[in-house]
C-alpha cells in the first residue's frame, strides 16, 4: 500500500519519468517531506511510437493513475535537447534549432524552452504531444520538463565546490555533466551499446576538457544496463568514481531507503 489514507495522495506529488522502454514514478508526500514509493512499469513500445490511444489505455491500466494528487510532474528521459546561449535565443527558432542540432523523431512534437539556472543558456527540447494531450486531459495540474534539465538545475547547487563531474545514465545512452568555478563547462549526451562505449565517451570528454582520470572525482547516477559488468570495467579506468547520494533533506520509506543511493536523483530533484 502506498497510502495509509485517502488523503495522502491529495496531498501528494506524483513524479513520473517517461523513459524510451519504462515508466518509473515517485510519490512525495510534502507535509511528512516523505517519499513513499519509488516503482518501475515496463514499457512495450519506444515512447515516441506511443499513439494517443496507447497513453489513454496506459493510464486506463495502472493503478498509480487512480489516485488522485495535488500536482504530477512528468519527466521525459529523451536525448532532444540541446542548449543555445541566451544571447542567441529566439522563441520562433526552438524547431529550427533543434532540427538543426539534433535527428529528431517522426510524429507530432511540441517544442519547448527553459532557462538552465546558474547559466547563460536556455534548453530547448521536444515534447511527443500525444503524451502532453494524453495527462493533460486526464489530470489537472500538469508539468512537463526534461530528465537532464531537472539534473542540470539540481547539480547547479553543487557549483560552489571547485570542480564537479558527474555522469548520469539514461537507458541506452549517458550525459556527462561538469562545472567548473561555478560556472557550467560542458554538457552532451551520448549513445552507448556496451561497457567499452562508455569508457571511450567518459575518456574522451576527460581528455577534452583536461583532465586526469587518475586523479578526478566523477559521480555517477541512474540505472545503468548491465550495471555490475559497466561498472566493474569503469572502475578500472577511472580511479575515483562516486555513486550520487539521494538528497539528505528528504525522508524516504523503507523500501525506497534499501535501493542504491544513485537511482532516481532526477526523481527525488523535483521534491525540494
Amino acid at each position: 500500500m502506498i497510502f495509509t489514507n485517502p488523503s495522502q495522495s491529495r496531498e501528494s506529488t506524483l513524479i513520473l519519468e517517461w523513459g524510451k522502454h519504462s515508466l518509473s514514478f515517485s510519490v512525495f508526500h510534502a507535509l511528512d517531506n516523505r517519499v513513499l514509493s519509488t516503482e518501475v512499469i515496463e514499457l512495450h513500445m519506444d515512447l515516441f511510437d506511443f499513439t494517443r490511444q496507447d497513453f489513454d489505455k496506459l493510464i486506463k491500466e495502472n493503478e498509480i493513475f487512480a489516485f488522485s494528487f495535488q500536482k504530477i510532474i512528468c519527466l521525459l528521459d529523451i536525448n532532444y535537447v540541446s542548449l543555445v546561449p541566451r544571447a542567441f535565443f529566439e522563441e520562433a527558432k526552438i524547431e529550427t534549432y533543434l532540427k538543426f542540432n539534433l535527428n529528431l523523431p517522426s510524429g507530432n512534437l511540441l517544442y519547448k524552452s527553459q532557462s538552465i539556472l546558474s547559466t547563460d543558456y536556455e534548453a530547448l527540447y521536444a515534447l511527443p504531444k500525444n503524451l502532453v494531450d494524453a495527462m493533460e486531459s486526464n489530470f489537472m495540474n500538469v508539468s512537463f520538463n526534461i530528465s537532464n534539465i531537472a539534473l542540470l538545475n539540481y547539480f547547479a547547487k553543487f557549483t560552489q565546490l571547485d570542480k564537479f563531474f558527474e555522469i548520469h545514465f539514461n537507458d541506452d545512452f549517458l550525459s556527462i555533466f561538469y562545472y567548473k568555478e561555478n560556472k557550467l563547462l560542458f554538457y552532451n549526451t551520448f549513445k552507448y551499446l556496451s561497457a567499452e562505449d562508455i569508457i571511450y565517451h567518459i575518456l574522451n570528454v576527460m581528455n577534452e576538457l583536461g583532465l586526469d582520470n587518475e586523479r578526478e572525482l566523477v559521480y555517477f547516477s541512474g540505472q545503468i544496463m548491465h550495471e555490475t559488468e559497466n561498472m566493474e570495467l569503469l572502475k578500472e579506468y577511472v580511479k575515483y568514481l562516486q555513486a550520487m547520494e539521494r538528497s539528505n533533506k528528504i525522508n524516504y520509506s523503507s523500501n525506497v531507503e534499501a535501493m542504491p543511493s544513485h537511482y532516481f536523483v532526477q526523481h527525488y530533484a523535483n521534491c525540494l
